[in-house]
């Protein structure tokens, strides 16, 4: 979980990263994509699909049932438990990069942790998540339970780039992982692994996923129009790369940050909000850090978890949402710790 690579003195650093910008085609190409899929103590299947202008077609899935492993959530409305499966998703379209001494390799594995609501049925609004630099979707349990708990489909895949749990040296590529966020929203859609509603499909990130999830909602290089709802959490701008950062996007935002971020995200991510032509909402957190904002046991730590559900809430409800509604949504906060649309960070 960190910012950006130290290349660019524009950006912010930090003692334990060692990161390096990978090279790559920044422009999409039409490709053929097949998705495989494994379920933990499951027989392998495959789907595929062809990618390329938004939405692809509908992808051929079949389902092998599996254990699950439930765990209890205490004190969410509606649901007091989720249950949980891993499942293998691999795009053999696109490379990935060399990982420090570990070489590259071709096509891309995401092993990705699904979580859903336990005792509620219908097709469910889907949120996929991207974990931050040197890390992995286990550090950020109580916040993918709590999109689960209050109805979510939820699916957090481990990034091949940037993950802490596989061999090599974790590199930054916010392109190909904003990339491999639509490739498990497409996974997902085929209802293989639960009915999705393809209306109310949400991306979310924190940290260097937060700037995956930006570069989704600004970049039209990779804008994906089946996304309603982005959620940049301690994100910022990738301004490194190219751009532009203007799309036009449908859907709504939420950028989220604490002001004692220990890597100086707070304006970057003030930046994110101010540059979305989107319905968008800003929270910030006084005296919030960089992971336990989200994450962590603290009363305002709790209240953020809320205000995410909130958003999501509002933003993939039915109607077109709008910048007041969503803060309208959430207002109050549920802690004085946390402001909505805040004034514009200091300095500026």
């Amino acid at each position: 979980m960190a910012v950006p690579p130290p290349a660019s003195p524009a950006r912010p650093d930090h003692p334990f990263r060692r990161r390096r910008l990978v090279a790559g085609a920044l422009a999409l190409v039409a490709v053929a994509v097949v998705v495989s899929a494994a379920w933990v103590g499951a027989d392998r299947l495959s789907t595929g699909r062809a990618a390329g202008a938004r939405p692809p077609p509908t992808a051929s899935t079949a389902r092998v049932a599996a254990p699950t492993t439930t765990t209890s959530v205490p004190g969410v409305p509606g649901t007091d438990a989720v249950t949980e499966q891993t499942v293998t998703f691999t795009d053999p379209t696109r490379q990935t990069p060399a990982r420090g001494s570990v070489p590259a390799q071709s096509g891309r594995v995401l092993t990705t942790v699904i979580r859903r609501p336990v005792g509620v049925t219908g097709p469910l609004p889907l949120v996929v998540f991207a974990h931050g630099w040197d890390s992995d979707p286990a550090k950020y349990a109580t916040l993918l339970d709590a999109w689960a708990s209050a109805g979510y489909l939820v699916a957090a895949p481990t990034l091949p780039d940037s993950a802490d749990t596989l061999p090599g040296t974790p590199v930054s590529d916010p392109v190909d992982q904003a990339l491999d966020l639509s490739f498990v929203v497409t996974a997902m859609l085929g209802g293989a692994y639960g009915p999705v509603d393809p209306a109310r499909i949400a991306v979310a990130g924190h940290s260097d996923g937060g700037t995956d999830v930006a570069l989704l909602a600004l970049d039209p290089s990779v804008a994906d129009h089946r996304i309603r709802a982005y959620l940049s959490l301690s994100g910022q701008i990738p301004t490194w790369l190219p751009g532009p950062f203007d799309a036009v996007t449908p859907g709504s935002l939420l950028s989220a940050v604490g002001t004692d971020d220990e890597y100086g995200l707070y304006p970057q991510s003030f930046d994110v909000y101010q540059s979305a032509t989107m319905a968008k909402v800003f929270v910030s957190a006084e005296g919030g850090d960089h992971l336990d904002t989200f994450v962590g046991a603290t009363p305002a730590a709790v209240a953020m978890r809320a205000e995410t559900v909130r958003f999501l809430d509002a933003a993939l409800a039915p109607g077109t949402p709008t910048s007041a509604g969503l803060a309208a949504a959430l207002t109050p906060t549920g802690d004085p710790t946390l402001s909505v649309d805040v004034a514009p960070p200091p300095g500026t």
